[in-house]
């Protein structure tokens, strides 16, 4: 596997706000680069919780927050969101050295990303057979991808592009060293995505963030649009779904967790395909609750009016 050289987009072609953003981020990146990767993660911890408490996101994760957990006291709920604007700085900060750590993790060292329960998917694809893993925005979730490269294979990644085509393509250069695709959310990557599956892929996606679409599943005990694509897709190619929790243990430190694999009825009826999403809800949940100072609070998974 090459690694791959992230160079400067070509920017006069885009709007100048983009070309704004774009530079700003592979200046940082530049140079964030070449520090220790714990100094460039602690520099993204400082950096969230000096600048994301005066944001307007701040508003929304307080408000998420407290209408998802309100059992926590008032001084917990200020506690765990210093600790997730911690984790999102540091998170953003870790893309300047997500091709370091995959580096690690393809060498086989476990210094910075330790995996477990990967076995059986390991088993799976060694037949080559597809499967599915889906996360949640926690920890650092773009740890998956470079841990799964290591201990099974290259991975197809399905993701929701950035509004900014500048730093998407930043962001595509640093996942293309260590995946075998980037399936983006639409009817191109649909297409893609069914090309991979019938290939014996091995695909991850992020489902917890904010759709105008779906079915409104609970949770957190409200009304919230999830996506129905990774279990349709897993019932169309009647495959295992493995959900896969990330943690951050400590600083720059982190735990990917396989869980043991689902299965849902090939061809599955609506009513089937809501009680899978409930299921899947409910894991983000669990996981979530456990580890609450490490979900992304500021994102507008619910509609405001719920």
């Amino acid at each position: 596997m090459t690694e791959t050289t992230v160079g400067p987009p070509p920017l006069l072609k885009h709007p100048f706000r983009h070309r704004l953003e774009a530079a700003a981020a592979y200046v940082v990146f530049g140079a964030l680069k070449y520090l220790p990767i714990g100094v460039a993660s602690g520099f993204g911890a400082w950096l969230g919780r000096a600048v994301g408490p005066w944001t307007g996101a701040h508003r929304t994760a307080a408000r998420n927050l407290a209408r998802a957990l309100p059992e926590r006291t008032a001084e917990e709920q200020v506690h765990i969101l210093r600790q997730a604007w911690d984790n999102f700085g540091r998170t953003m900060m870790e893309y300047a050295v997500l091709p370091r750590l995959a580096r690690e993790s393809i060498a086989g060292t476990a210094e910075h990303i330790i995996v477990e329960g990967y076995e059986a998917v390991a088993a799976l694809t060694a037949q080559g057979k597809p499967a599915i893993l889906f996360g949640a925005h926690l920890g650092n979730w773009e740890t998956v991808p470079p841990a799964l490269a290591r201990t099974v294979k290259p991975m197809t990644i399905v993701y929701r592009p950035p509004n900014n085509p500048l730093v998407d393509k930043l962001i595509g250069d640093i996942r293309g060293g260590y995946t075998a695709g980037m399936a983006a959310k639409g009817s191109s990557g649909t297409r893609q995505l069914v090309k991979a599956m019938n290939d014996g892929a091995l695909v991850f996606m992020v489902v917890d963030q904010k759709n105008n679409t779906g079915m409104e599943i609970p949770f957190f005990g409200r009304g919230a649009f999830t996506g129905p694509g990774v279990v349709r897709i897993a019932m169309r190619f009647n495959c295992p779904v493995f959900p896969v929790r990330t943690e951050r243990l400590d600083g720059a430190k982190f735990k990917v967790t396989i869980e043991a694999p689902w299965t849902f009825p090939p061809d599955g009826s609506d009513d089937d395909v809501r009680a899978a999403l409930t299921r899947i809800n409910q894991r983000l949940e669990d996981w979530i609750r456990a580890r609450p100072g490490q979900w992304l609070w500021m994102h507008k998974r619910w509609p405001k009016e719920s």
